[in-house]
């Protein structure tokens, strides 16, 4: 089984469509098929589903299955199997944006249908065979285990859902949330969003949980699913679908983005850009970052846009996304996640534990810290505002970074207040940092 085969130039991947043809009838999918290295690849629902197959994905695995036969692929390899059977592709699955695209021709005569390709007309037609594929004999389970009599069933439901059951939306970024009818045990609760236990990123309590993707859902249907227990401790389980459907100029794709898809960068100021497959609408544009609208602060055309932070990016991940409509005026939605790392070891911290800030202290008292481990310590007590004469001391902080000093100040009579400076030092990087207490002599 291998995928089909196109010969075209880069140039005519965006001038001209692919047509896909099911037992006749065109099928309008979006994203639109492409063309790469030669093979046509198309959105992983879209036609699959229509030929009566059910399509899971679930951490760059892809299960399509139908009936007898279930076709199984990795996203970014070429090792496939068939029944279990290997198969080897020519080119791998990948992902562009928030859309997952698959070799057409691998996995629909996976299933056993005729697959043909008009180079003029730039159509592939799909035909399905009455009998359905040849499948080896199915491997028979072992019998299920005998299992107990289960707990009476809860009397919790979930209301209010959002989105609602059998709905359509159009923005990946869609918030899941939903309202229990009774009150539940909130530690107890666990969510799932396409087999995908997203528990850990969901806001949940007594009455409700809601939870919002960090990453575009991708384009077809969603699962949501929850259990736990209910006040009186009777578990319950409850679920409900929607879809994420696409919209007209989805072909419009992100190129060249800067910093590149899933790279770590040092640089807190750098430029943040991409470049757009084929013409836009510059004016329907909107640019965000983390999903803060920087619209108004990004130089955008036609074909890209560029946008350079005022303020230092704060370290960790962050997702770059961009809405607009083609120049033919279909909408798209496209985005990408870099990540902002350190460039060096953390600033020197100084605490001063002992004594407090303003505090009353004897002509002999007792200063305690901490700073970074092996730090050298330096104190110098003066009168105000002078900060020498009174004491100065220096040691080296412990591997923990905890230091002590026995102070017995060498002052006269009438004394009331005196200012200390603590200073430490990191004798690896070099860091100096400096901690000033005001205190009063009683």
């Amino acid at each position: 089984i291998g995928t089909l085969a196109v010969t075209l130039s880069p140039q005519s991947v965006f001038a001209q469509a692919v047509t896909v043809r099911l037992n006749g009838q065109a099928l309008f999918l979006s994203p639109a098929p492409i063309v790469r290295e030669g093979r046509v690849f198309v959105p992983l629902r879209g036609v699959f589903e229509r030929m009566g197959a059910s399509v899971v994905y679930s951490a760059g695995t892809i299960n399509a299955t139908k009936q007898n036969t279930t076709v199984q692929l990795r996203i970014g390899s070429t090792q496939a199997t068939v029944n279990g059977q290997a198969q080897t592709l020519d080119v791998a699955p990948f992902i562009i944006g928030a859309s997952t695209y698959v070799p057409l021709r691998f996995v629909a005569q996976g299933f056993g249908a005729d697959v043909g390709w008009d180079q003029g007309t730039r159509v592939v037609t799909i035909n399905m065979q009455t009998g359905g594929p040849v499948a080896p004999p199915p491997v028979r389970p072992p019998p299920p285990p005998v299992r107990p009599l289960p707990p009476p069933p809860s009397m919790v439901y979930l209301v209010s859902h959002q989105p609602a059951p059998g709905s359509r939306v159009s923005s990946g970024f869609t918030t899941v949330s939903a309202q229990f009818s009774h009150r539940v045990n909130p530690g107890s609760v666990r969510v799932w969003l396409d087999n995908n236990e997203v528990t850990s990123r969901t806001e949940i309590s007594s009455s409700g949980f809601s939870h919002t993707s960090r990453m575009p859902l991708i384009i077809g249907s969603h699962t949501v699913r929850v259990t736990g227990r209910d006040s009186s401790g009777i578990g319950f389980e409850r679920s409900w679908s929607f879809t994420v459907f696409g919209l007209p100029g989805q072909s419009v794709q992100l190129r060249n983005q800067q910093p590149s898809p899933g790279s770590n960068v040092r640089d807190r100021f750098i430029t943040i850009s991409s470049e757009f497959s084929s013409n836009v609408n510059a004016g329907s544009l909107t640019v965000y970052l983390d999903r803060n609208n920087i619209t108004n602060r990004t130089a955008t055309s036609s074909t890209r846009f560029s946008y350079r932070p005022p303020a230092p990016l704060d370290f960790g991940s962050h997702t770059v996304r961009v809405t607009g409509r083609s120049a033919g005026g279909g909408n798209f939605d496209r985005s990408w996640s870099f990540n902002v790392i350190r460039s060096g070891p953390p600033e020197i911290h100084l605490t001063i534990n002992q004594p407090q800030p303003g505090s009353a202290v004897n002509r002999s008292f007792t200063i305690q810290g901490n700073t970074v481990g092996r730090g050298h310590v330096t104190v110098t007590i003066g009168t105000t505002p002078s900060f020498t004469g009174l004491f100065n001391s220096s040691t080296d902080a412990g591997p923990a970074g905890n230091f002590r000093f026995e102070v017995t100040l060498r002052a006269p009579p009438g004394l009331q207040s005196i200012s200390v400076r603590i200073t430490a030092s990191d004798p690896n990087s070099s860091q100096t940092t400096e901690r000033t207490l005001q205190l009063r002599v009683q």
